[in-house]
């Protein structure tokens, strides 16, 4: 009787784990980004790419031209559940090298998340809006 109390124990501790509303393990994953909303005007896109894994962070952006990804690496914080701080670092390139093909203005950026679902990532940084589905 007493094995069963541990086996019920632990079945209720895996089952309440699969439950949580945990932020850092709803964003793990690759999320690409539909649009952006920005002075009313809302754009289209579909080949940027945000990549999470504990605290590693990939940005990635397909190039059409050449039928290329070029991406850069770096790390991911959140400071609670609704600020996020990601951070380019100089592998495999500069960092010089790949903000141009962004709309990054320095190395770290923070966003305010607005809605991470299963399904979807809002996120808000310096006036945008940034809407991303689960890839």
């Amino acid at each position: 009787m007493k094995g069963m109390k541990y086996w019920m124990i632990a079945a209720v501790v895996i089952i309440l784990a699969a439950c949580s509303n945990d932020t850092e393990h709803k964003l793990e994953g690759k999320w690409q980004l539909q649009q952006v909303e920005a002075n009313g005007e809302v754009i289209q896109a579909d080949t940027v790419f945000y990549n999470f894994q504990n605290i590693l962070f990939m940005y990635q952006v397909y190039l059409a031209d050449a039928d290329s990804v070029t991406y850069q690496y770096g790390f991911n914080t959140l400071k609670d559940e609704t600020s996020l701080v990601l951070e380019l670092a100089d592998d495999p390139r500069s960092i010089a090298k790949f903000l141009p093909r962004t709309d990054w203005n320095s190395a770290t950026r923070e966003f305010t998340i607005e809605k991470l679902s299963g399904k979807q990532l809002i996120l808000n940084s310096e006036g945008k809006r940034y809407i991303f589905r689960k890839f």
